[in-house]
């Protein structure tokens, strides 16, 4: 296992995952310093500490030599359109409210699915599929039921699932969407739910997940309704991605985030391709696209010292390039995930630690 700062030139070269590839063109500085998350319609601009790097000389030199490819820090070329919808599930009785953004282009294009975390709104995650979709990705959230007395995370996974066929039967984008090339991601509850859900359906092709919990609550994780899900990692042979905190491990009457379930305790026991980002003073709910608009879900966490906007402008952009190098196998994006931009952009700041395996 290599840290960003460890790997150092090596990861120039694009060891992990694959080769950068060569390019004449570098991402614009002055964007990557004074707007890097700005949105189509100005709705989630969220440029407020933003990710930025700690000085001009320090990312030009970064990027000397990176690939010409849209910033994953930026919306990407794609203009898109949004869909409310509902899904209804045979298999589980359970009818879901799911929200889509696609690019209007002909397509097709992978499919992400982003599953929100317990007793959260599915909304506080349409940053993420909006910037998807500007990337060329047909993302959705699904509302599946969560219980303050107990979840079936079978049931909850089989409601994941069910957007796969949901999103290819649709008559607006249907064609647009590459269902044999799925992304599965989540928050929390919702990031064990998609590595859940990915060990159960081929299609799903990779997953990145958002500070991964698999507890299960105050009253723990009794089976079967609750799934161990770390342990089925090294059964699970496709590239994952884990981002995670460090405020949330302990504290409180439950922590938010137990060490002995949170992200690293996924990591530890993936397979290799893997990636771990540590966001450094962020909290559990850092990740939300509004932690101030949370409520009372997100009172129960510890201080995150980290500004929201820096912690969720990061993760879209990480999940952004995961999904790029992964289902679209654009070596070139190992830059922005283990290389020269993500080490000028979130380690020499000491916004993030990052390894990977």
């Amino acid at each position: 296992m290599k840290s960003v700062g460890q790997v150092g030139l090596v990861a120039l070269a694009g060891v992990w995952m694959g080769c950068v590839g060569d390019a004449a063109v570098v991402p614009t500085r002055d964007a990557a310093i004074e707007s890097p998350d700005s949105s189509l319609d100005g709705s989630d601009a969220g440029s407020d500490g933003a990710p930025g790097v700690a000085d001009a000389a320090t990312f030009d030199a970064a990027v000397d030599g990176a690939v010409a490819l849209p910033d994953p820090n930026a919306n990407g070329p794609f203009a898109i359109a949004e869909k409310d919808d509902t899904l209804k599930v045979a298999q589980t009785a359970d009818t879901c409210a799911v929200h889509v953004a696609y690019p209007t282009a002909a397509g097709p294009f992978p499919v992400v699915i982003v599953a929100h975390g317990f007793q959260l709104a599915a909304s506080q995650y349409y940053g993420y599929v909006k910037r998807l979709a500007t990337f060329g990705y047909v993302a959705l959230t699904v509302d599946f039921p969560t219980s303050l007395f107990g979840n079936d995370n079978s049931k909850q996974a089989k409601d994941l699932l069910a957007s796969i066929d949901w999103a290819k039967n649709d008559p607006t984008f249907g064609t647009k969407a590459d269902v044999s090339n799925v992304g599965m991601s989540g928050h929390s509850l919702g990031g064990k739910l998609a590595l859940l859900a990915a060990t159960q359906d081929p299609r799903v092709k990779a997953a990145f997940t958002l500070d991964p919990v698999d507890s299960g609550g105050p009253g723990g994780c009794n089976a079967p309704q609750c799934a161990v899900v770390k342990s089925l990692m090294p059964s699970l042979n496709i590239p994952t991605g884990f981002v995670g905190e460090t405020t949330d491990a302990m504290g409180g009457f439950q922590p938010c985030a137990p060490g002995a379930d949170n992200f690293t305790t996924f990591y530890a026991q993936a397979r290799t391709p893997s990636l771990q980002v540590t966001a450094i003073g962020a909290n559990h709910m850092s990740f939300l696209d509004d932690a101030a608009g949370c409520g009372l879900t997100c009172s129960f966490c510890n201080k995150a010292t980290a500004p929201n906007a820096q912690v969720n402008a990061m993760a879209r952009a990480l999940m952004v390039a995961f999904y790029e190098r992964h289902l679209k196998a654009n070596t070139g994006y190992d830059a922005y995930l283990t290389g020269a931009v993500a080490q000028a952009r979130y380690v020499t700041t000491a916004q993030a630690t990052i390894v990977s395996k």
